[in-house]
């Protein structure tokens, strides 16, 4: 899937979040997209996953304008893109393995199916022996693993990925950069940080204050 935007502004309150953002992502593209708090980062994704609306501006998957869709086909469409939160946002109360199989199960894949596809994404990030523990029982870096299985589990094409390493030591950081890049050697990659990560050697662009530079 090619991703897209043209002139896109989204507008919370008084201020764009983001102001005329043009940017174009072929098959397969890596690229980071860095720059302060509050100046577009999580927005942007949002926007390109169509969980936002632009306020004005078009965003595009393949030829398609998301918005044009009925909320059905947004959300057969929006299967193709895998998304890692800044915040794991995981579910303690639920099992590793269940968190990661969760987008299987609302997409109506039989169980046998979602716990086999479940604990071959956990395989893929070196938490197999975790799949049956509580979130919570977990370090930060396995939290963050944990959150990426999830996004991968589905096979999406794209891959997005919000300030993917908050929180974590360099060390633990240089991990999940590995894993990150693993996952997506296939895949189209789209990460937002604060700063450019050394440890994601992939091009990068700054976004502040709305405008992509």
């Amino acid at each position: 899937m090619q991703l897209s935007t043209q002139a896109l502004t989204v507008v919370r309150g008084r201020t764009p979040a983001l102001d005329g953002v043009s940017l174009k992502l072929e098959r397969g593209d890596h690229l980071q997209i860095h720059g302060p708090a509050g100046g577009g980062k999580t927005t942007l994704l949002k926007a390109l996953a169509g969980l936002i609306r632009p306020s004005t501006g078009t965003v595009r998957w393949d030829a398609l304008d998301p918005w044009a869709l009925t909320s059905a086909d947004r959300r057969a469409h929006q299967r193709h893109l895998g998304f890692v939160f800044q915040s794991d946002a995981l579910f303690d109360s639920l099992t590793v393995e269940h968190n990661v199989r969760l987008p299987l199960e609302r997409r109506g894949v039989p169980d046998d199916e979602a716990r086999a596809r479940a604990r071959e994404a956990l395989e893929r990030v070196g938490l197999t022996a975790a799949a049956l523990k509580r979130p919570e029982s977990l370090s930060g870096g396995m939290r963050k693993r944990v959150g990426l299985a999830r996004a991968v589990v589905t096979a999406p094409e794209v891959l997005l990925a919000d300030d993917p390493f908050a929180g974590l030591d360099p060390d633990t950081e240089r991990e999940m950069a590995a894993l990150l890049l693993e996952v997506a050697s296939a895949r189209t990659l789209l990460v937002a940080l604060p700063d450019p990560s050394p440890a994601l050697p992939m091009p990068h662009r700054r976004l502040a204050d709305g405008r992509l530079e």
